[in-house]
């Protein structure tokens, strides 16, 4: 008898280690970005474009790239008001390239089609705008999410498959002995008592 509750009891613990685990895991994803604060924040937008950021004393620029092209938004870094008379060109990858003024206030280049945007790449920036010259240099950027992603459902896939293999060793065993489950039943009638009272 005593081997049968010692049994019971590794079982019993390595349930609890298991459900422990994936307790915290599981609620510090809940809580990844989450706060606590009074104020309401808006939420985190993460942007999985490639995007380019260049700022200077004067100016700021954000470029988005987009189906082979990028949307250029280009500010006074003071006062943050849009600059959309200035004459804008890109060093990419030791092309020089021309950017067009959108209607809208915003700027757009083509990039060329033999731009590979798997690694990082430095450019430089040339402003021409009545609110003065400048010289910018920045990184086009590619944010990629898919790796977070797929090790967060690896986890998950892990820690179910921990659970069931402890739920089909102890279904395993008090199928081999039912007079097992005597204690665990004894156990879970303690335990209800005890809340009851």
């Amino acid at each position: 008898m005593n081997l049968q509750y010692r049994i019971i009891y590794e079982i019993q613990s390595l349930l609890a280690l298991i459900f422990l685990f994936f307790g915290l895991w599981s609620s510090a994803i809940a809580h990844e970005g989450h706060s606590h604060d009074k104020e309401t924040k808006p939420p985190l937008v993460v942007n999985t474009l490639p995007t380019l950021t260049a700022v200077s004393e004067n100016y700021e620029l954000v470029g988005i790239v987009e189906s082979g092209k990028m949307t250029v938004f280009l500010d006074r870094f003071e006062s943050n008001a849009p600059i959309i008379d200035a004459e804008l060109e890109f060093d990419i990858a030791g092309s020089a390239i021309k950017a067009n003024r959108n209607p809208d206030g915003t700027y757009l280049i083509e990039l060329p089609k033999s731009l590979s945007l798997k690694n990082n790449i430095p450019v430089t920036i040339t402003v021409l705008a009545s609110s003065g010259a400048d010289l910018l240099s920045g990184e086009l950027v590619t944010m990629n999410s898919a790796p977070q992603s797929s090790s967060s459902i690896i986890w998950i896939v892990l820690v179910l498959i921990g659970l069931l293999l402890a739920i089909l060793f102890t279904w395993l065993l008090i199928r081999r002995n039912p007079s097992l489950l005597m204690p665990i039943k004894d156990t879970i009638s303690v335990v209800v008592r005890r809340y009851r009272k």
